[in-house]
C-alpha cells in the first residue's frame, strides 16, 4: 500500500484511541517493520499497542453471554438474509441495552463467527482483543494491529512479542503526551533502529514471533541474513506457525529449499472443517509418525465425507436442517450422527421422531439436536453401507 495512504489510516486510528469508546485503556502505541524502515510501499502497518483490559469486561462479557437467550429470535433474523448489525441495532438493541453492552461492540462480529457448526457461539465470541481491533480499524485496510498487556509485554513468555527486548519498535504516542504524535524517525533514530533490527537476527535470544517474521520475509522476498546455524530453527518455526491461508505448500517447499532442508519432510495436516496445517519432520521418527497421521486423516475424511452424501440423501430438511458425522474409529467402524432441529419444527415433535430412531436429545443454548453413537461397515461396498445407514436413520 502506498505510504501516503498508511499514514492517514493510522492519524484515524489514533483519533479513534482518543475518542471511541474501547474495552481497553490504552497506554502506548508502537510500530515497526517496513513503514518504520521509510518503505515507500510498505506491505502493511506493523502496529503494537499496549493497553489494560477494563475492569468492567467481565460484566460486559457476562451480560453478552445472556443473549443465548435470545436465540430464536436471531436464528429468525439470520434466515430471513437480514445482516447482523441491522439485527443488532434494530430488534435487539433494547435487549442489549438493557444489558448495558456498548452497540457498538456487539457489531464487530458477522454472521459466520455467531454460528457454530452445531450450536451458538454467542456465548464465546466477544473478545476484548478483536473488538478493540475492529473498532479501531473499521473502514480502513492495511493496519496489522497486536494487542498487548503489561503482563504480555514484559513476562519472558515464549512466543510473545517483548517490545524492549527483542524487537526493534518505535514509539509514536503514549498517554503521558495524548496530544504529542510522531510518525516518522529522525536520521539517528532511523540508523539506530535498522542496526537494532539487524542485530536481534543474529542473538541468540531472539524472539521466538520475530523469528517467525523473519521466516516469512525470506520466503516473500529471499533476503537470507539469518545465520545459517539459525535457519534450521526459523524454517521450522514458520512451518509450526503457517496455516493454509497463510502461504500454498509450494510456498512453504520453496522456503524449505531455500533453508538446505529436504522439501519432502513437509506434511500437510488436514482435517475435516478445519484449517490445513503443517509440520515439518526433523527426524527419522516424526517422519513416520507424520506419515501415518496423514494417511489416517485422509481415510478417516474420505469416509466422513461419504456417509455425509449418504446422510443427505436418507434425511429430508424437513427432519433435521443439519446432519453431520464423526468417525471415531475408522477400523471398528466406530461413528457419531449429529441431526440438527429446524427452525420451523416443534421441539416435542423433533424429540419424538429422533428419541424413536434411537438418538439422544440435547439443547444447547437453545439450540436442539440429536446424537447417536453407532457403528457402520466402513471397509464395506457402497451399497451395504448405504443399507446399513437406512437402517440406523430409521431406527
Amino acid at each position: 500500500m502506498k505510504r501516503k495512504t498508511l499514514t492517514r489510516n493510522l492519524k484515524e486510528m489514533m483519533e479513534r484511541i482518543r475518542h471511541a469508546f474501547l474495552p481497553v485503556k490504552i497506554f502506548r502505541v508502537y510500530v515497526h517493520g517496513g513503514y518504520i524502515r521509510g518503505d515507500d510501499l510498505p506491505g502493511d502497518l506493523d502496529i503494537v499497542i499496549l493497553a489494560k483490559v477494563k475492569d468492567e469486561w467481565n460484566q460486559w462479557h457476562e451480560a453478552f453471554r445472556s443473549l443465548g437467550k435470545c436465540h430464536d429470535v436471531i436464528w429468525k433474523y439470520y434466515e430471513k438474509g437480514i445482516s447482523l448489525e441491522d439485527v443488532m441495532r434494530g430488534p435487539l438493541a433494547q435487549e442489549i441495552e438493557k444489558r448495558g453492552i456498548p452497540i457498538g461492540w456487539v457489531t464487530t462480529m458477522s454472521w459466520s463467527e455467531l454460528w457454530g457448526h452445531t450450536t451458538l457461539y454467542i456465548l464465546y465470541m466477544l473478545f476484548w482483543d478483536k473488538v478493540t481491533r475492529r473498532i479501531l480499524t473499521k473502514g480502513m485496510k492495511g493496519l496489522h494491529i497486536q494487542l498487548e498487556t503489561l503482563d504480555g509485554m514484559f513476562t519472558p513468555v515464549s512466543g510473545r512479542l517483548h517490545l524492549y527486548h527483542d524487537i526493534p519498535v518505535f514509539l509514536i504516542w503514549s498517554n503521558e503526551s495524548p496530544e504529542s504524535y510522531k510518525f516518522e524517525p529522525d536520521t539517528d533514530e532511523l540508523e539506530a533502529y535498522l542496526k537494532l533490527e539487524h542485530d536481534k537476527l543474529q542473538t541468540e535470544t531472539a524472539d521466538a514471533r520475530f523469528r517467525v517474521a523473519v521466516g516469512k520475509l525470506l520466503i516473500e522476498k529471499s533476503l537470507l541474513v539469518v545465520p545459517n546455524e539459525r535457519l534450521g530453527d526459523v524454517a521450522l518455526r514458520v512451518i509450526w506457525n503457517t496455516p493454509k491461508y497463510e502461504a500454498s505448500e509450494e510456498m512453504l517447499r520453496e522456503s524449505l529449499r531455500k533453508f538446505g532442508i529436504p522439501e519432502d519432510k513437509v506434511y500437510a495436516i488436514k482435517q475435516r472443517g478445519t484449517k490445513t496445517w503443517y509440520k515439518l519432520a526433523r527426524t527419522e521418527e516424526e517422519e513416520i509418525e507424520l506419515k501415518n497421521r496423514v494417511k489416517s486423516l485422509d481415510e478417516t475424511n474420505k469416509a466422513e465425507s461419504t456417509i455425509q452424501k449418504l446422510l443427505r440423501k436418507v434425511v429430508s430438511k424437513n427432519e433435521a436442517t443439519k446432519v453431520d458425522c464423526w468417525v471415531l474409529d475408522l477400523k471398528k467402524g466406530e461413528v457419531i450422527i449429529q441431526v440438527t432441529k429446524p427452525a420451523t419444527m416443534d421441539q416435542d415433535c423433533f424429540r419424538t421422531i429422533w428419541e424413536r430412531r434411537g438418538f439422544k436429545i440435547e439443547d444447547v443454548f437453545g439450540r436442539v439436536y440429536g446424537r447417536k453413537e453407532t457403528f457402520l461397515p466402513l471397509d464395506s461396498n457402497i451399497g451395504i453401507l448405504t443399507e446399513e445407514i437406512n437402517r440406523c436413520m430409521r431406527g
